[in-house]
């Protein structure tokens, strides 16, 4: 089991925003993605980028002086991220 008793608040709470948007993504990995990132520290890790890397889009997003060409940068980075987990998830098969 990975500790978690060091890790702030904040990147606790990007892990947890990162689980459950990678969840909605990839629903037919849902059961596996959360055993996963609760025993593995690369996936737990992916979780916490991918939750800040979101939380970051989302703003942007809503920002309507954003910078269009960032926007595209963080959408490749967060399908990035999705195709990481997903071959994280493929290889412990």
């Amino acid at each position: 089991m990975i500790r978690k008793e060091g890790i702030a608040p904040i990147a606790r709470h990007a892990v947890a925003q990162g689980l459950a948007r990678l969840m909605m993504r990839l629903p037919a990995t849902r059961a596996t993605i959360r055993a996963a990132a609760a025993s593995q520290s690369h996936l737990y890790e992916l979780c916490g980028a991918y939750g800040e890397a979101c939380s970051v889009l989302d703003r942007m997003r809503k920002d309507g002086s954003a910078d269009p060409a960032i926007i595209a940068e963080y959408e490749i980075i967060c399908a990035e991220i999705e195709a990481d987990v997903q071959r994280a998830l493929l290889g412990d098969r």
